[in-house]
């Protein structure tokens, strides 16, 4: 039993597996094939049988007439001392008497008797209606107890050639029609089907082309508002978003690469030097060393920042609840560390805010270090972050250009006045990044009376930000 169950199981899975590999089209125009089909057997069957049944109760009802006219006088066929009159020959039928004992058959057309028959005759069963055969002719027969003479049973039978012959062509006609009606659902199907999966069609060529050609640049024609319409424009839209990635990307490689090679340049040069230490002075040896430290540390600071950047946005999953004041707080304390010659006067507001810990500090940090190189010791700096998810730096540095402020997020950018500072250009692009995966917005401007103010939003969680209340202008809550 097991075994017998293990191969219809196996002759299933095979049989689905089959289908599995067929084309698409083919497997939907075949399931709507297969429904019309069900369809118009479904539809085409009950009205054979109602046809039938209504023909064959019309018989039914004729031989039950026949049978209450069923009447006994003393004119007709002899029939013991009296005379059966049936009537059945005047609509073209025939008639016949059984009786209960051999022999059954005492006058008529010799009509076909069975036991039933000879159970009604004897009293033993009710009326029965029946087909049976006569003379090579499809017949329809009712036989009834005959009113007045116990032990007898009259016959009447009915021809159903007229019948038969209505519901053949009734049935050729309905099989007409529902092979007709089947072709052109077939028809009509492979039509749709092949219209509907034109753009699957197309999808499947251009990511086969774009897998072969490695070309983002291609395309999906796009049409209508369907689901198939949309899943192109997703699909168009992916590309737009590799096509990017892949540019920046390429552009990173070829930042990167020009940014290293001045450090790695010089470095070079020093390490060379010291193949002739013994030639330098005790205070050149110093300067040299401290010159390889210093570009050593720009090197690390630089591939930090370039994996940084090429780590992308973090994923929506590793989202938590951060508690940005707090965050805030230790970024401050550890520029006062970095940046000793210069004040960080911070206010922060307990706020919560989405994101991944990590990030946001390094996001924070990037400001807070763009700030201190910027400002001259002993000035002031101002960090303020306010319940509503706004995060301020002031600086009162020399502030941006006014053509390099459209591009001051851009990476590896660095104007004209801060190429003498250390730095990569990378810092804000690095926090734009960070700030733009959360979903927040990031500005730079310059400052009246002199410095940049930095200006960062993210969302605030959304179980606290139903208790804030609305946020004044940026513009009024900055330092005075």
């Amino acid at each position: 039993m097991t075994s017998a169950y293990a191969a219809a199981r196996e002759r299933l899975q095979q049989a689905d597996q089959q289908w599995r590999d067929l084309p698409l089209r083919t497997r939907l125009t075949s399931a709507a094939a297969i429904a019309a089909t069900l369809t118009i057997v479904a539809v085409v069957s009950v009205a054979y049988i109602a046809v039938r049944h209504e023909l064959r109760g019309q018989i039914d009802n004729q031989l039950r007439r026949q049978i209450g006219e069923v009447r006994t006088t003393e004119t007709d066929v002899p029939f013991g001392q009296t005379v059966v009159n049936t009537g059945a020959g005047d609509v073209g039928g025939y008639a016949q008497i059984v009786r209960a004992a051999p022999p059954y058959a005492v006058s008529g057309q010799a009509l076909p008797i069975d036991g039933l028959d000879v159970a009604v005759a004897a009293g033993r069963s009710g009326g029965i209606i029946r087909d049976a055969r006569y003379g090579g002719l499809h017949i329809r027969m009712i036989t009834a107890r005959l009113r007045g003479h116990p032990g007898y049973a009259v016959q009447i039978a009915l021809p159903l050639h007229d019948v038969d012959r209505q519901l053949h062509t009734l049935a050729v006609l309905f099989l007409a029609l529902g092979l007709g009606g089947l072709g052109a659902t077939i028809v009509a199907s492979w039509g749709v089907v092949r219209r509907t999966m034109r753009p699957v069609q197309s999808l499947t060529e251009t990511a086969e082309q774009i897998a072969e050609t490695r070309d983002l640049t291609l395309r999906i024609e796009s049409a209508g508002n369907d689901e198939l319409g949309r899943l192109a424009a997703s699909f168009n839209t992916m590309l737009d978003a590799l096509e990017r990635s892949l540019a920046q990307q390429r552009q990173l490689v070829v930042d990167a690469s020009h940014e290293l090679r001045t450090p790695l340049a010089s470095l070079r040069t020093n390490v060379e030097v010291l193949h002739d230490v013994d030639r330098l002075s005790p205070a050149q040896r110093k300067a040299l060393l401290a010159g390889i430290v210093s570009q050593l540390e720009e090197l690390t600071g630089l591939v930090a920042d370039v994996v940084e950047l090429a780590r992308g946005d973090a994923p929506a999953s590793t989202f938590e609840d951060v508690a940005w004041d707090e965050v805030v707080e230790r970024s401050v304390e550890r520029a006062r560390r970095h940046w000793p010659t210069v004040t960080f006067r911070s206010h922060a507001s307990p706020v919560v805010v989405r994101g991944v810990v990590s990030r946001l500090e390094r996001a924070v940090a990037n400001m807070l270090d763009n700030a201190g190189k910027f400002s001259p010791p002993g000035s002031v700096v101002d960090v303020d972050l306010d319940p509503y998810g706004v995060l301020t730096v002031a600086d009162r540095g020399p502030g941006v250009p006014d053509d390099a402020l459209p591009h001051v997020f851009d990476r590896f950018f660095r104007a004209d006045e801060a190429r003498a500072l250390p730095g990569s250009g990378l810092g804000l692009a690095i926090v734009k990044q960070v700030v733009d995966g959360l979903g927040g917005t990031i500005e730079l401007h310059n400052r009246p009376g002199g410095g940049a103010v930095a200006t960062m939003t993210l969302p605030v969680a959304p179980a606290v930000a139903s208790h804030a209340a609305v946020p004044m202008p940026v513009e009024q809550t900055l330092f005075q």
